[in-house]
């Protein structure tokens, strides 16, 4: 079985990249041809993958999509070659040739693998918020048409259901991480380079974008005393802003900014607990990230966040800094609370572990093209 994978591009250092690059190394264990088929890709080759340019060169932007879709009648033809088409989550200017491609032959199988998209009233601009209903438009659309749509929480099945998308063509699949790169962080480096040694260390690790309600997290430290400081991994169009709030704020906020995938295990190793005020999530890596370095996780009632946790972590009602708070209180104050949800997480995580997951995962995409 010949499989194209269509996607809109893959980048260093990135837990979703990680994923598809060991989807890729699977698949081509277990079939003939793999092809990768993207607007850009920032990683080392996968041997025995071919990668093709959808946009004619290594790029993504409208431009890129512009010509995907100049070269449709092309595009469509080479696609439709190949046995199964998964389709994770490629940019619109791709998907007139994928369909087109069904049409040529009609035994192609399309297997659609969705992540969900950040709900257009939590972006910040007009432009952001029409390309992301135009995006979502085309993607129903799409997996409307497909055999298979797969997605990385009931969360996600859910909102796929309420838009019309039949029970019967979605598949929950969980997300994977390889857990063990994060069991074995040391806390001391980094605590000794941010002068934590004594404090209880919030750790937040994600983009600073207005939907990840990073502002929250800095409005709770005010609800807190004593030895307490709040780590911030990662970087965005926010930075600024929260800079300027966290200092008007006197608490201890820490801004490590993007750090390296070999240092993300000892941030982990050195918090006390991950967490966060994201309005929205469809999966949540960081939550399973901080599990398996056996860190307790506050999160909000929103999005996938509460699914991914399960009983690992605490779960708070959103928006409500003051809920927040106590959750991150409780932790503080019942040590015995504490180190049961620790152990739980160490637990919780296994079941997201790549080497668990990924076969089983391969497995149903190559089903999927064999019926």
């Amino acid at each position: 079985m010949d499989v194209a994978f269509v996607t809109t591009r893959l980048v260093e250092k990135d837990a979703q990249g990680n994923f598809t690059e060991a989807t890729l190394r699977e698949l081509r264990k277990r079939c003939g041809k793999v092809t990768l088929f993207t607007f850009a890709y920032e990683r080392s080759p996968v041997e025995g993958v071919d990668i093709r340019y959808v946009g004619g060169s290594n790029g993504h932007s409208i431009g890129a999509n512009v010509r995907a879709l100049l070269s449709t009648g092309k595009l469509a033809r080479e696609l439709a070659t190949y046995d199964l088409l998964v389709l994770a989550g490629p940019d619109v200017g791709v998907l007139p040739a994928v369909h087109r491609a069904k049409k040529l032959n009609p035994r192609i199988r399309l297997f659609w693998v969705y992540h969900s998209l950040t709900p257009s009233e939590f972006l910040p601009s007009l432009k952001d918020r029409l390309l992301t209903m135009a995006r979502k438009r085309a993607y129903l659309w799409s997996m409307m048409r497909s055999d298979t749509v797969q997605t990385f929480s009931f969360y996600v099945k859910s909102e796929l259901l309420a838009e019309g998308i039949e029970d019967s063509l979605i598949r929950p699949e969980p997300f994977a991480i390889d857990t063990r790169a994060f069991a074995t962080g040391d806390k001391r480096k980094i605590r000794a380079k941010h002068g934590l040694e004594s404090d209880f260390v919030l750790l937040y690790v994600g983009r600073l974008a207005p939907a990840k309600r990073v502002d929250r997290l800095i409005e709770a430290m005010k609800g807190l005393d004593g030895d307490i400081a709040l780590v911030i991994v990662g970087g965005g169009p926010e930075r600024e802003r929260l800079e300027t709030m966290a200092k008007a704020s006197g608490k201890k906020v820490i801004f490590a900014g993007r750090v390296p995938d070999e240092e993300l295990p000892d941030y982990y190793a050195a918090c006390d607990t991950w967490v966060t005020a994201s309005e929205h999530e469809g999966f949540c890596v960081p939550i399973v990230e901080a599990m398996a370095a056996g860190k307790p996780v506050v999160v909000p009632f929103a999005g996938a966040m509460p699914e991914t946790a399960g009983d690992a972590g605490l779960i708070y009602e959103q928006g409500n800094t003051r809920d927040m708070v106590a959750c991150i209180q409780c932790l503080r104050e019942d040590r015995k609370y504490y180190e049961s949800l620790a152990g739980r997480a160490v637990d919780s995580a296994k079941y997201f572990d790549i080497g668990r997951v990924m076969p089983a995962y391969v497995e149903t995409i190559c089903n999927s093209g064999r019926r």
